[in-house]
């Protein structure tokens, strides 16, 4: 007696996507159409590659970073996704992470960079990268510091005066970023990198400040805490 055999698995039936199938690729106009009807177009480059030229419109999630638990935290459920890569092999490797979180479907891809992205005539878009100690020395007028760590990260201490809201929540709260020069941080960089892109996609001018925190006390700025309040872990790099 051999005992009963297991099911076997289904198998897809032909033409249907899974976790392996390589995305159509988006060519620029498809991308553009994309933008245009609301979908998510994810840059997986680094931060700083995107701070310096992407498709404007588009949000910037790490390859290298947290890229799945951030990613399904945020994307509204079944929101069509166009990933963009700078190489096949980091296409690839993304794939296989958001499958792990039921994101294993992109409607579509490219690699490359920006200049395979883009329709004839239109330019990158950009913005900013700076440092905390930059921050102090660019001072307050016209400014808004927006902290998008988590409550138990903030109650550790936080810049005075900066709007806080997690960068969970920041892609629906972007009407709650009052008017100026957003400085966005976390606790390390980011976090901030993702968030700068979806205030960058809203038309924001944005700065993202790639900094560890403790460096705000550092450079001057000051820093206030909740001593009641537990401090909290960090969910950065």
């Amino acid at each position: 007696n051999h005992g009963v055999r297991p099911a076997p698995r289904p198998r897809p039936s032909p033409g249907q996507p899974t976790a392996r199938t390589s995305p159509a690729v988006a060519d620029p106009e498809e991308i553009a159409a994309r933008l245009a009807a609301g979908e998510w177009v994810v840059d997986l480059r680094s931060r700083i590659a995107f701070a310096e030229g992407h498709v404007a419109g588009s949000f910037n999630f790490e390859a290298d970073g947290k890229l799945a638990t951030c990613l399904a935290w945020m994307i509204p459920w079944g929101k069509p996704v166009i990933l963009l890569a700078e190489s096949s092999e980091q296409l690839a490797a993304a794939q296989r992470e958001l499958a792990r979180v039921g994101i294993d479907r992109p409607a579509g891809a490219s690699t490359g960079g920006p200049a395979a992205w883009l329709r004839d005539g239109e330019g990158p878009s950009s913005f900013p990268r700076a440092t905390f100690a930059q921050s102090a020395v660019q001072g307050t007028d016209g400014v808004v510091v927006l902290d998008v760590r988590r409550d138990s990260e903030r109650a550790g201490g936080w810049m005075d005066g900066s709007v806080h809201i997690p960068i969970h929540e920041v892609h629906r709260r972007l009407g709650e970023v009052p008017d100026g020069t957003v400085w966005v941080h976390c606790a390390g960089g980011m976090r901030a990198g993702i968030a700068a892109s979806l205030l960058d996609a809203a038309g924001r001018r944005v700065v993202a400040v790639d900094d560890g925190f403790d460096a705000a006390a550092e450079a001057g700025l000051t820093v206030v805490a909740d001593r009641t309040g537990p401090a909290g872990r960090t969910d950065d790099q």
